[in-house]
């Protein structure tokens, strides 16, 4: 069995549908409800021909595109280790049944949806327990996993739980699924290429800040760094965390990663967060100039990983061509 299209849901600033394209599908449309967000989608990708449908929970299942696969990263606050983990009592927590009604109505041969890891483990189970238990009570044959996008190509030690899911109405399975093979990460000054990106006297007295705060005091001074080429220097919370080779994940709400490059202190830009989440150079400089750096930085830190939603992709067709 052969699949051609897919729906982009929770689309974002399209990282799965770019992954889906290197997969060689095509995309009917797709839904979301930031207005910065599908901007910068929009510049992204050719979407002339293709329509927004808004807020999912609104959506009336006639009016949508046939379509073979969806996808979704759907909204993770409410599972997330660093929130407040209020899971399906939070109205973002709702969505994940709203794809299910979707699912069930549309009947697209296969999906891909995406969460945090802590997705898995929140209420001691009963939380992806009772997800399962709905892809059963309507049709889907679905497993998971949860995969790290160091182990596919990118720098980042981003860990999140993807669903995929086989319509059983279509004697579908998903019985023998492959999840993809762990690939060598590029060195990370394939990276941090931006320019001009020293940091600012705001954030330098920020780090400095955290050099003085209770947990590091007496530990650091700023130019202890300064010799040691490609440091990731992140500032989370009370802490400083150092990190080489890799990145700690990128995530909406986070400011203060650093690096050292030339003896200097730079800032993470939102270009380099988009390259760190898979988008080629090409595709991030579309909207470097266009989208301010704080929105690209949220945004690439709510965005999917490309090179993992390719190889998802990949492990689809392959699954459904046995």
């Amino acid at each position: 069995m052969k699949i051609n299209t897919f729906f982009d849901f929770c689309s974002g600033i399209g990282a799965g549908r770019l992954g889906l394209e290197q997969s060689g599908l095509k995309c009917v449309g797709y839904s979301d409800t930031s207005r910065l967000s599908v901007e910068t989608y929009k510049q992204m990708f050719n979407t002339e021909n293709e329509k927004n449908f808004g807020n999912l929970k609104k959506i009336k299942c006639e009016a949508l595109p046939s379509f073979d696969l969806l996808i979704a990263g759907f909204p993770c606050q409410s599972f997330s280790v660093i929130g407040r983990k209020a899971g399906f009592d939070d109205d973002r927590g709702q969505i994940i049944f709203h794809l299910i009604k979707i699912l069930n109505e549309t009947r697209p041969k296969c999906f891909i949806l995406e969460n945090v890891r802590g997705l898995v483990s929140h209420d001691k189970g009963t939380t992806i327990k009772k997800i399962m238990s709905e892809y059963d009570d309507i049709g889907y044959s679905v497993v998971y996993k949860v995969l790290t996008s160091l182990d596919y190509g990118v720098p980042q030690m981003r860990q999140r739980v993807y669903f995929i899911g086989f319509d059983k109405k279509s004697n579908l399975s998903a019985d023998g699924f492959e999840w993809p093979t762990v690939e060598p990460v590029l060195d990370l000054e394939n990276y941090l290429i931006d320019s001009n990106n020293d940091i600012s006297e705001i954030n330098l007295e920020k780090f400095t800040y955290y050099l003085k705060n209770p947990t590091n005091q007496g530990k650091h001074v700023p130019t202890d760094f300064l010799d040691e080429e490609k440091l990731i220097i992140d500032t989370r919370m009370s802490d400083l965390r150092l990190y080489r080779g890799k990145v700690p994940t990128l995530r909406s709400q986070r400011d203060g990663i650093f690096y050292i490059k030339n003896h200097s202190i730079k800032e993470l830009t939102g270009f380099e967060a988009l390259l760190l989440q898979g988008f080629p150079v090409e595709y991030a400089e579309k909207v470097k100039d266009s989208v301010t750096n704080r929105h690209l930085l949220m945004q690439a830190g709510n965005a999917m990983t490309v090179n993992v939603i390719k190889k998802l992709g990949d492990c689809i067709i392959n699954h459904l061509e046995k």
